[in-house]
């Protein structure tokens, strides 16, 4: 009797993750699956391969092909580097050659440009718009939320190094950009202080030369960054300038808002931050300390310059919101006095610094603003707030020069910037509904209803 041909069985590689798999329930092709993201676990979403572990890198490609990074590249380069100037063309090209190469930190460079693109989509482009040129089938916030799940879970799998790698500081740091954007001020946080130590323990001399000035600006861009972050959430800082800080080029015009940027937080140093998080401290402060400080917020932005829409927004809001800061700190210390000659050391400052910024953002288009994210939302309503404090407390009387000047105007230009602030990121969702709630208690007989029609 004749053997039977003997057949190779078909074995079929399951498409799910483990997560599905063992749940026993439908998965994507996605890499965080749907289901794993809106369960919350999408940093746990991990292929199921019995005959071994998929390749990392090849699943990102599937997931953001080179045409999508491409994209989000150049979006990068028109949208956000004039204010956080961490890459640049050619680096760019060196993280492509990387990942397209054998080498062990190709899984690293992927991924710090998938991290740049996830920012990208969140931060710079309208969130319900879809994807240009069909390039996916999702909408920009979606797509952006999905790969930046992909992102989390992977810088999860690199491997910890006592000599952390430029590009491992880039990669958290744009973790912390979109954890920021989506608001998830604990994540950011983290992201953030990650991202600071790992600049400590790199070795600036360790980077490759043609480099040097990308990881120049990405440590002014942390200290910015984390500055900000502590005067918001009063956070304590970690980066300071020392005689080895890198120096800042100031002969690169391509970045004097930049520049500027970073003048405007130079000052924000930890003494100032202590006093700020009402730390106890050895030395009392001295009103001569926060002149100081006034003094270089107040100088850093040269009138002369030439800057981007972008640039002038973030800088004109922040030097504004930065003087407002200070006011505040001056009011609890007690250095304030109604009579005195100079403006920021009344109890009606905030009403000035509101005319300043109604006069200074008119004629900027509302996407300059809404491209720095909440960040901008925040500081406009710290403004705002402090303005209906203002109101509520200190009467303006029409005869005297400040009362001439100001006090017919003085609800427009809480209503105008109230406008702004639900044209911004969690504007209409957050901050409106706060600044609503603080009028309605403090002013219940103002009628300060945001206009419908745009600034």
């Amino acid at each position: 009797m004749a053997e039977r041909p003997s057949h190779v069985k078909r074995v079929q590689v399951p498409r799910a993750c483990q997560r599905c798999k063992t749940l026993r329930r439908g998965c994507s092709e996605f890499r965080p699956c749907r289901r794993c993201i809106d369960a919350g676990f999408g940093n746990q979403c991990t292929p199921h391969a019995p005959g071994g572990a998929a390749d990392p890198v090849q699943s990102m490609a599937e997931l953001v092909p080179s045409r999508v990074i491409d994209y989000c590249a150049e979006r990068f380069f028109a949208r956000l580097y004039p204010t956080i100037p961490i890459l640049t063309r050619d680096y760019v090209a060196h993280l492509k050659a990387v990942m397209a190469s054998s080498s062990e930190w190709r899984l690293e460079a992927y991924c710090v440009l998938v991290a740049m693109c996830a920012q990208v989509l969140l931060q710079a482009e309208e969130p319900e718009n879809l994807f240009p040129q069909g390039i996916i089938p999702e909408k920009n916030a979606v797509y952006g939320q999905i790969i930046l799940d992909v992102a989390l879970a992977t810088h999860q799998m690199i491997p910890r190094n006592v000599k952390p790698t430029f590009n491992q500081c880039l990669l958290v740091f744009f973790l912390y950009a979109c954890q920021a954007r989506l608001s998830h001020h604990s994540q950011a946080f983290l992201f953030l202080r990650e991202a600071t130590t790992l600049f400590h323990l790199l070795r600036l001399d360790g980077v490759d030369s043609a480099f040097q000035a990308v990881a120049s600006h990405l440590f002014w861009v942390l200290l910015i960054s984390e500055r900000s972050h502590a005067i918001r959430y009063r956070r304590p800082i970690t980066l300071q300038v020392t005689p080895e800080t890198p120096e800042l080029d100031t002969s690169d015009h391509s970045l004097v808002g930049f520049w500027s940027l970073a003048a405007l937080f130079r000052p924000i140093d930890t003494s100032f931050v202590a006093l700020l998080n009402h730390e106890v401290v050895a030395t009392p402060p001295s009103p001569d300390s926060i002149d100081y400080v006034e003094t270089a917020v107040n100088t850093a932005i040269k009138p002369t310059l030439e800057l981007h829409d972008t640039q002038k927004a973030n800088l004109r809001i922040t030097q504004l919101w930065l003087r407002v800061i200070i006011w505040k700190l001056r009011l609890r210390l007690g250095y304030l006095s109604e009579g005195a000659r100079q403006h920021s050391l009344t109890y009606r400052y905030p009403l000035e610094v509101a005319k300043e910024l109604t006069l200074s953002t008119r004629d900027l288009p509302i996407d300059s603003i809404k491209v720095h994210g909440v960040g901008l939302t925040e500081k406009l309503y710290d403004i705002a707030s402090s303005v209906v404090d203002v109101l509520a407390r200190v009467p303006i009387a029409p005869s005297s020069p400040q009362g001439l000047v100001m006090g017919a105007s003085l609800e427009d230009d809480l209503t105008y910037i109230r406008n702004l602030i639900t044209q911004l990121p969690s504007g209409t969702s957050t901050y409106d509904p706060l600044l609503k709630k603080q009028i309605q208690q403090t002013l219940p007989s103002t009628d300060l209803s945001p206009a419908t029609e745009p600034p």
